[in-house]
């Protein structure tokens, strides 16, 4: 057992212990001056940190290929054509200095805070299944500090780069965790929807989540997160899959963002935003008012798409918050919230400071949320399962 004594808590006044016994919270008691195995000196203990969004294969590629993708995706109007641009990286793969890449990323992940993520790693024409397999080796190596979601990311669409769905099967059968989809892609409304349906066929087939990127671009025409939702009820998978970006989203009128809004609702998908990583970005504040969870993600580190990106969520918290002004105290503790529990559940994990949960927690170097992320710095203990995984002193 470890008992973490003289910390503060979110939404509670004054100092709190905390005791934890095989993994998990056993007990949360005022703090009255006793001792215990880690004085908190008053600062902030918290739910660890969750990424529910990285490109993890891609990570330290963008010196590659910027020059001709980085200002195409962040003005917003050509994610599609960066995305064909940014395919050339693929060709170089290797599985082995993939391996290398990833493994420091999760690293640097853990020391800043993070003990959960899920990360896509791309299966098609050109990647095959060089960049999963490097991320596979990864993830086995990381595996007593860290836990894992990979998603089998078929990134060049499956009409416009056939065979793309038996590779995703493969990588399903050799060890990804989660189907993933790009629905938005494809050239046709048709292919759009039979895209969704073949990833949630192969999810409902192989008991798997479902993770998807929808709607990239500033296009009110855009719909695939209403036929990501619309499936999602048919095939029984409500509360087993997340979308990622849907920045269209913020170009709709009232009343087609309030109608996508229902059904995500009602299908009870998570919604994971970037707004470090485009111009345009999902109307967030709208959506949690509406009672849909969202949550951020790193998308990406140093890519095709985005330059910066340190595996930081305290970083991309702050970022968030100018970007959607949610500066003010309560914007800061719903920021808070979408790199915490927020995050965790975009992946169907339940991760609060509460009695009887698992003690994954971060134990900050400041006393409140507003200064964790005004200063975003490395957390100063990072617990996983209630053992220390990484100490930043």
């Amino acid at each position: 057992m470890i008992k973490i004594t003289n910390v503060r808590l979110r939404g509670k006044e004054g100092l709190y212990s905390v005791e934890i016994k095989g993994g998990s919270i056993l007990n949360i008691s005022e703090y009255s001056g006793e001792t215990g195995d880690l004085n908190g000196m008053g600062n902030l203990l918290t739910e660890s940190f969750a990424v529910p969004h990285l490109h993890i294969d891609k990570v330290e590629t963008g010196d590659m290929v910027e020059k001709e993708t980085v200002s195409i995706y962040q003005l917003g109007g050509g994610a599609d054509e960066a995305i064909r641009k940014a395919a050339e990286v693929k060709k170089h793969y290797d599985p082995e200095k993939i391996a290398t890449l990833v493994t420091e990323k999760f690293l640097q992940a853990v020391s800043n805070g993070v003990t959960f993520m899920r990360v896509f790693a791309d299966v098609d024409s050109y990647a095959e299944l060089k960049g999963f397999l490097g991320v596979l080796k990864a993830k086995e190596t990381v595996k007593n500090f860290l836990d894992v979601e990979i998603v089998a990311f078929p990134q060049q669409g499956f009409f416009t780069d056939r065979g793309a769905e038996s590779l995703v099967e493969e990588a399903i059968k050799k060890g990804a965790d989660v189907v993933g989809g790009i629905p938005w892609i494809e050239k046709t409304e048709e292919d759009k929807k039979q895209h969704i349906r073949i990833s949630l066929e192969l999810a409902k087939k192989y008991s798997k989540p479902a993770a998807f990127l929808v709607d990239d671009a500033p296009d009110p025409k855009l719909r695939t997160l209403e036929y990501l939702a619309d499936e999602t009820i048919k095939y029984g998978l409500q509360g087993k899959v997340e979308a990622c970006h849907a920045r269209a989203l913020e170009v709709y009128d009232k009343e087609s963002l309030y109608r996508a809004f229902k059904k995500v609702k009602e299908a009870d998908i998570s919604l994971v935003t970037n707004p470090h990583t485009g111009k345009y970005h999902l109307p967030v504040q709208e959506a949690l008012n509406y009672g849909i969870n969202v949550a951020l993600g790193q998308d990406d580190c140093n890519d095709a798409y985005y330059p910066y990106g340190s595996c930081s969520p305290l970083e991309v918290a702050f970022l968030a918050s100018h970007l959607l002004w949610m500066m003010d105290p309560d914007g800061r503790e719903k920021i808070y919230d979408m790199i915490t529990w927020r995050a965790a559940r975009a992946a169907g994990l339940e991760r609060k400071l509460e009695a009887g949960k698992r003690a994954d927690l971060v134990l900050l170097k400041r006393e409140d949320v507003k200064q964790a992320i005004r200063y975003h710095e490395r957390p100063a203990y990072v617990f996983r399962e209630g053992l220390v995984v990484s100490e930043n002193l």
